[in-house]
């Protein structure tokens, strides 16, 4: 049931037990009074109706109620009745109110600084697992909000057209969080209609075939909505909306425009869909400050001084090595000697060479060597850093600053 429809059989119910006309603007307000609110504007402002089960119970009392129809004009026996008709009317339909802060914790999540394999493959948000889930049949899947930790379920909130409904009263013209809310329940992919099409031509379609058609028809409609609401709320000025709008539906516009807008974002998506090198890296700087191992990684191998220091606390041989190889080629040789000397701290000689000889295949293959043996071989490891001279007074600064690194890791 739709809000509207709800309202107006609320509307007939109070008429034939008040036998007074009730209007259908004052069944919203005794909705409103209801749940205790003092108006059904302040009540869209901090609350939607549900009717699936969620949200919480109504709070204004009997009192309330007759006070609030009396308010309206009704005489106190016609507002009696209301009052007692409407209470009956919202425990028949099992209505509830779901609070816009609850919904948006559910749906819109303050997201993870989540850590990714490769910083430049966003993969458009495709999900890489095997489950069973309604990505079948669509070109694309777009981002998905994180699942909440408690409160109502996505799904469980899609059941209930009268909180749709009210969600989008709620939303209107000049509330653009109100539409991200309404984009991250519809959020899907764009669903493929190549087999629907292909059934309208004449083709006989298999049983499987025709519940992809099936997928594709519920599917098209939440698609353009999803993409409406997200665009509202992308030129409303919602940041993240910008931002998945642009990338979700591919237009750079929009992505540049997330870059100009202020608010919460997604700061390691930003990096990876940024305009210009210099914003990818001070997205990147964003993101590293915000605890991104990733970004952090990628502005250390850039050769950000600061990145290098805190990567350096976790680093592997490997690393050393490369930032060392760095810091020489940047005519910076304290820095070299820095990470020789943090090298030395984990037991690692960055100057010694590892290059040795390896049996190519066979039994032996990857083993040292073995001349006895004989048979291919192949060279690996690396030859050793040469590493410039330094006064001792040098030598001293790089050392401690790579105790300093050292001790932090500890």
């Amino acid at each position: 049931m739709t809000l509207k429809e709800l309202a107006h059989l609320a509307q007939q119910a109070l008429q034939d037990r008040a036998g007074c006309p009730v209007k259908r603007s004052h069944v919203h307000e005794l909705l409103a009074a209801a749940f205790g609110h003092r108006s059904w504007a302040a009540f869209l402002s901090h609350s939607v109706l549900d009717d699936s089960g969620v949200g919480a119970a109504p709070t204004g009392g009997l009192p309330d109620l007759i006070g609030r129809a009396v308010q309206l004009g009704y005489d106190q026996q016609a507002a009696g009745t209301v009052a007692t008709t409407l209470q009956a009317f919202i425990a028949e339909y099992r209505l509830s109110a779901v609070s816009l802060a609850d919904l948006r914790a559910a749906l819109l999540p303050a997201a993870p600084v989540a850590d990714r394999d490769d910083l430049d493959d966003d993969n458009n948000g495709i999900d890489d697992d095997d489950d069973d889930d309604d990505d079948e049949g669509r070109d694309d899947v777009p981002p998905r909000a994180a699942a909440p930790a408690s409160g109502p379920a996505r799904e469980q909130l899609m059941g209930s057209p009268m909180l749709l409904s009210s969600l989008e009263q709620a939303a209107g013209p000049a509330n653009p969080q109100g539409h991200f809310l309404l984009a991250a329940l519809y959020r899907c992919g764009r669903p493929n209609p190549y087999l629907y099409e292909e059934s309208l031509k004449g083709r006989v379609l298999t049983a499987i075939e025709r519940g992809w058609v099936d997928d594709y028809l519920r599917l098209e409609p939440q698609y353009r909505k999803y993409e409406a609401h997200l665009k509202a709320a992308a030129l409303g000025g919602v940041r993240a909306a910008t931002l998945e709008y642009g990338t979700a539906f591919e237009n750079p516009e929009f992505i540049a425009l997330a870059e100009r807008l202020t608010g919460e974002v997604d700061a390691l998506k930003m990096a990876r869909h940024a305009s210009s090198d210099e914003a990818r890296a001070r997205w990147l700087r964003t993101a590293a400050e915000q605890g991104s191992r990733t970004a952090m990684e990628a502005l250390a191998s850039q050769g950000d001084a600061w990145a290098e220091d805190r990567v350096a606390e976790w680093a592997d041989d490997q690393w050393l090595r490369s930032a060392a190889e760095r810091a020489l080629d940047a005519g910076d040789v304290v820095r070299a000697w820095t990470w020789q000397y943090l090298a030395l701290e984990h037991g690692v000689d960055l100057t010694r060479s590892t290059m040795a000889a390896y049996h190519d295949g066979g039994e032996r293959d990857g083993q040292f060597y073995d001349s006895d043996f004989g048979g291919p071989l192949y060279a690996g490891g690396d030859e050793g850093l040469v590493l410039p001279d330094l006064d001792p007074s040098t030598h001293e600064v790089a050392k401690a600053k790579a105790e300093a690194i050292f001790s932090r890791a500890r």
